[in-house]
């Protein structure tokens, strides 16, 4: 299986069928508008979705054996191929590579498994793996932030920028390995002509990002303060669910990490974004095993009775932050 990064950098090659695996969409995208225009304006696009069982997996099926008057050159594209019924599967891996009019990406959004003897990321689904085996495999799993240098510079040269290190390093403080975010704000740039004096000032989006990092920053420094704070900036231009997937976020993060005595592993690290998990491991010092497993069940409790009841946000916000620090100050 081959890294997205590799894989937009090599040259694309005629005849190829792709499977994509992991749990980025923005790599999903990025990869197959790639695809789209090595095939070429001509190719026209058939969309599936093995989700949809009764429906379009029976097309997906039956347009295996059509026959195409017009001789018209397809890339089909079968979103959660995972998710295929067993009694097609045979059939789709017998006859995928029998289809020399048709370019076939298939995608599965699902989460790698990582064996940490290895360093090595591998498919989960078996049936994914025998794709694996017959066509071009990709790995569209979220980059560790140390790798967005390099996605700056693709990004940049495709919308014929020119920008410096030191933007560079403000895109990934303020937005770690968020693809979109990043990617939206390049592309803001671009239409401003790509004038690096005009870079100079930062986004209304930096400013809003680099608030959510304070607020992480907050909770991993245990300043309650600064909690409340940014918390409440956060609130009302987000949310109340907003300020609870993020504490959800850093709260497991730091309870793994102290389960497994101060080492971060990636798994623990996968939903935070930015420098802030840089921070992780010598925060999980800063809490007891008690109070992390604390402030998840109050999390927990918090988030039901946002799904179930009509509240108040600001009250519920300032509950939670007593409830999760309550032996503090």
């Amino acid at each position: 299986m081959i890294d997205a990064l590799n894989f937009v950098q090599q040259d694309f090659k005629d005849s190829e069928n792709y499977l994509l695996v992991g749990d980025n969409d923005f790599l999903y995208l990025f990869i197959k508008n790639r695809i789209k225009r090595f095939c070429g304006e001509h190719f026209i696009v058939e969309m599936f979705d093995c989700t949809e069982k009764s429906t379009s997996e029976d097309a997906l099926i039956a347009s295996f054996g059509e026959i195409d008057m017009f001789g018209q050159d397809k890339i089909v594209i079968v979103k959660n191929i995972n998710k295929l019924s067993k009694k097609n599967q045979d059939f789709v891996l017998q006859n995928v590579n029998n289809e020399s009019k048709k370019v076939y990406i298939f995608v599965d959004h699902s989460f790698l498994i990582f064996d940490y003897k290895s360093k090595k990321n591998s498919i989960k689904n078996s049936f994914s793996k025998k794709l694996s085996k017959s066509m071009t495999s990709v790995n569209i799993s979220t980059p560790f932030e140390s790798e967005m240098k390099q996605w700056i510079k693709i990004f940049s040269k495709e919308l014929n920028l020119t920008i410096d290190e030191r933007f560079s390093n403000e895109l990934i403080n303020n937005f770690g390995n968020n693809f979109s975010e990043i990617y939206n704000d390049l592309y803001n740039q671009s239409i401003l002509g790509g004038d690096l004096d005009s870079m100079k000032n930062v986004s209304v989006n930096f400013q809003k990002n680099k608030q959510l990092w304070e607020f992480n920053y907050a909770i991993c420094d245990k300043n309650i303060e600064k909690i409340y704070e940014t918390g409440f900036y956060l609130m009302k231009q987000h949310g109340l669910p907003y300020i609870i997937n993020s504490f959800f976020a850093i709260f497991d993060a730091l309870f793994l990490t102290k389960i497994n005595n101060g080492t971060l592993f990636e798994g623990s690290s996968r939903n935070i974004k930015g420098n802030v998990v840089k921070r992780i491991a010598s925060s999980s010092n800063k809490y007891t095993l008690d109070e992390l497993e604390n402030a998840i069940k109050t999390l927990n409790t918090l988030d039901k009775k946002i799904k179930t009841k009509k509240i108040i946000d600001e009250s519920e916000f300032t509950n939670a932050v007593n409830g999760i620090f309550k032996n503090e100050g």
